[in-house]
């Protein structure tokens, strides 16, 4: 009995580090290469190809955008210039064409917190809704987009998710013309040169270890 209940603590306290964020300090920021793009992906970016986009709106008005350097509208919030850099935007709306799309940032290795600079269509019948998901693709956590802007040129607002620890695989983007660029991402997300250091310091213990043995 105290074995399982210790074990519905530790669920508990694990679950309790999962919440919405309005910034990730310490974040790397993945830039989108600028392609200009128009289909439903898949497109791997970022070191060591980290993140792979992909949407399921393929068609409507020419498809999702990725590493779109044009303007784009998002109605009432305003419009993006192309200033902010690269973006990635769903391009269609349940309102207009019927059917809810998703694009999705989908991550090698799991990472502990993700979010992006966005902007959405507001005022919509559905809501555009922000997600991740574990390795599993079993939600973690959802939230529906409610902010407005001033409706002034490059305007949005960060949003994101930070986990207890790295079980964040995929980040969804769900409906209504939203958008997203300086995708950023927290914890479980090593450079490349990190691995080398990891590497060599692992040999170098591996190495000791055998000194201390006798080996």
């Amino acid at each position: 009995m105290l074995g399982t209940l210790c074990l519905v603590v530790l669920a508990l306290a694990a679950s309790a580090g999962a919440s919405v964020v309005t910034s990730i300090p310490g974040g790397t920021v993945i830039p989108m290469p600028a392609m200009d793009y128009f289909g439903g992906g898949p497109i791997s970016f970022g070191p060591s190809n980290l993140v792979k986009w992909g949407s399921t709106n393929t068609k409507n008005q020419g498809g999702s955008v990725f590493g779109y350097t044009g303007g784009y509208g998002f109605g009432a919030n305003g419009a993006w210039t192309g200033a902010r850099g690269p973006m990635a935007g769903l391009n269609d709306s349940n309102d207009f064409y019927g059917v809810t799309d998703t694009m999705t940032f989908a991550f090698a290795r799991p990472v502990q917190a993700v979010g992006g600079f966005l902007n959405y269509y507001p005022g919509s019948l559905n809501p555009t809704t922000i997600a991740v998901y574990d390795s599993g693709g079993n939600l973690i956590e959802a939230y529906d987009l409610t902010f407005t802007t001033s409706a002034a040129d490059d305007t949005g607002a960060f949003y994101g998710f930070l986990e207890s620890s790295p079980v964040i695989s995929y980040f969804t983007l769900s409906d209504n013309y939203v958008g997203i660029t300086d995708l950023t991402v927290g914890g479980g997300v090593p450079e490349p040169g990190t691995f080398l250091l990891l590497g060599s310091g692992l040999l170098g213990a591996a190495g000791y270890g055998r000194r201390l043995l006798g080996f």
